[in-house]
């Protein structure tokens, strides 16, 4: 039993002198001792995750080439990215491989699509002065790991090679511009109005994202439902 328990289940409940203590008021004061116990009982690793800053921005050390899908043979749509200059702010989500990461640009956040992609892992410089996260730190060296609050060590699989499963329909028109992602929200590529993907029986999140297969991607993944026009 840790210092902090043992001094909690330690206190003794005693009236004050010359009075007496009601049965009511001796069950709520153990209760909120209980209370106070168990909150100090929690692990120090959840106390991590629960803190663990998910949106870590670094200073671009030198141009950063984005890339709306990971740079293979086959995959469309990658003149569509962009550079972030050097000195300009970058978001690291987490690395694909040694060579490449995921990254956000907050300069296009919401503003011109897509602002989530590819870039080499080496035009990353150290984090910038920001809220909960010291300045200076490199870039983590973890592979297809991303923070998160919900994995107890503050960090979380990205499920990247989301494996192929039976397509229920062919060629569905994409509506709008969208994100593909897995299980746990990781983005994982890009898709674009007009694009065609293979649809398949899964969905999570009581439907709001169906699992497809994007030919022009040459990637599987979540992408929201609304987006498909079917």
């Amino acid at each position: 039993m840790s210092r902090g328990r043992a001094a909690i289940s330690s206190i003794p409940i005693v009236p004050e002198e010359g009075s007496s203590m009601s049965p009511s008021i001796l069950r709520r004061s153990s209760a909120c001792i209980a209370l106070a116990a168990a909150a100090l009982a929690l692990a120090p690793a959840q106390l991590s995750a629960a803190k663990a800053k998910l949106f870590v921005v670094y200073e671009a050390e030198h141009d950063c080439v984005v890339y709306p899908n990971y740079p293979k043979p086959g995959v469309k749509g990658q003149k569509l990215g962009w550079t972030i200059p050097k000195g300009d702010t970058v978001i690291w989500r987490y690395n694909v491989n040694d060579t490449w990461a995921v990254v956000s640009d907050p300069s296009r956040s919401r503003k011109r699509f897509p602002w989530w992609g590819f870039t080499r892992k080496s035009c990353i410089g150290r984090s910038k002065t920001q809220k909960d996260y010291p300045a200076g730190i490199p870039v983590p060296s973890r592979v297809r790991q991303g923070r998160s609050h919900v994995a107890s060590s503050g960090w979380r699989e990205v499920d990247y090679d989301q494996g192929p499963t039976a397509i229920v329909q062919h060629g569905v028109r994409l509506r709008k511009n969208g994100t593909l992602r897995d299980r746990a929200n990781f983005v994982v590529g890009n898709v674009f109005a007009e694009w065609h993907v293979d649809v398949t029986g899964i969905t999570r999140s009581g439907g709001h994202w169906v699992y497809v297969y994007s030919p022009a991607a040459r990637k599987w993944g979540y992408v929201e439902a609304e987006k498909l026009d079917r």
